[in-house]
């Protein structure tokens, strides 16, 4: 029988030509990828700086409107016949506070700092010679037991009356002694609610971490706060870069505002020259991303309120604008009666 025998083509190697477009196709899928892999890294990077600047603007515009609504809150001091001061900010020492129970001294709620005021606050640190700011003034809402002040010459606490047997002419206490508390509750039988006195300044500064190695120039809003005889700075919002604010004066004690100003009158005796006569406050805060975004340029002009505008900044930071109005239920309540 004859055998035949499969005559195949024999096998060869890639050629240099088909080696180099080989090679040439592979570079082009994985720098199609790199590309893709970098346009997403980017698209992320720029989802996630976007999506934090509304989240911070969102929280300091709620954050600032629930602080204005609460300003004022004097627990059971009255109303009628106080007498509204408006001591220094950075006041530390019970006398300097603007408390006074002979004369029925109270402070005011809401004090305004314009632009450029906040280099006079010396508590207040790195400060934006740019932006506004806001003093709020009010009484803890939840009460201390008379048996737990801690005699100090630092934490001032007011204690009011409810009984009818206590002095009609002492209709509340200011002091950081526990044993000056002697007024009683509404049965008589035990002592009067005692709470802490607070003070708050919120402003721009310049920077979050505003020295040693992580030091920044990221504008924050930040918080001074009286704490005891010191005043503490606390960081509560990157990114805000400015914050504008309108005040609602009541000028005939109804309530209601009758005029909105970004400060006070200036005109002497006038019911819009003086800051216990501010019924509402409006906030305008403009937050920016904290980390600049690529290919982009800010051209937009941002409108914050009777303030005017801001803007075009002409650099790579996206900005929005939020807004809120407050009610300073504390200070418009009682006139509405």
């Amino acid at each position: 029988m004859k055998r035949y025998r499969a005559i195949g083509r024999a096998q060869a190697g890639v050629t240099l030509v088909e080696l180099m477009v080989a090679m040439a196709i592979g570079l082009i899928v994985v720098a199609g990828l790199a590309m893709m892999f970098a346009n997403s890294s980017q698209a992320g990077r720029e989802l996630d700086n976007t999506s934090r600047q509304i989240e911070n603007g969102r929280y300091a515009v709620d954050f600032l409107s629930q602080e204005m609504a609460a300003a004022g809150f004097y627990g059971d001091v009255p109303y009628a016949g106080g007498v509204y001061t408006q001591p220094n900010p950075c006041a530390t020492t019970l006398d300097q506070l603007g408390w006074d129970d002979a004369s029925k001294k109270r402070p005011d709620p809401i004090e305004g700092k314009a632009a450029g005021a906040m280099a006079g606050v010396t508590c207040a640190s790195n400060p934006s010679a740019s932006s506004s700011a806001v003093v709020l003034r009010r009484l803890d809402t939840n009460t201390t037991a008379q048996a737990s002040v801690v005699d100090s010459a630092a934490v001032a606490y007011v204690q009011t009356s409810q009984c009818n047997n206590d002095l009609a002419s002492t209709v509340f206490v200011a002091s950081t002694q526990k044993g000056a508390f002697t007024l009683r509750n509404l049965s008589c039988s035990g002592p009067g609610d005692v709470r802490r006195y607070l003070s708050r300044i919120y402003y721009v500064a310049k920077c979050n971490e505003c020295s040693g190695a992580g030091a920044d120039t990221v504008p924050t809003l930040k918080r001074a706060e009286l704490a005891g005889d010191k005043v503490v700075v606390t960081p509560l919002a990157v990114g805000i870069e400015h914050i504008a604010l309108e005040y609602g004066f009541d000028t005939n004690n109804d309530g209601s505002p009758d005029v909105y100003r970004t400060g006070l009158s200036g005109v002497a005796g006038a019911a819009d020259n003086a800051w216990a006569n501010v019924v509402t406050a409006r906030v305008y805060v403009l937050a920016r991303t904290a980390d600049e975004e690529h290919a982009y340029t800010d051209t937009k002009r941002y409108v914050m309120g009777l303030e005017g505008t801001l803007g075009p900044y002409n650099d790579k930071y996206k900005r929005k604008v939020f807004v809120a109005t407050a009610k300073l239920q504390n200070v418009a309540g009682p006139r509405e009666n």
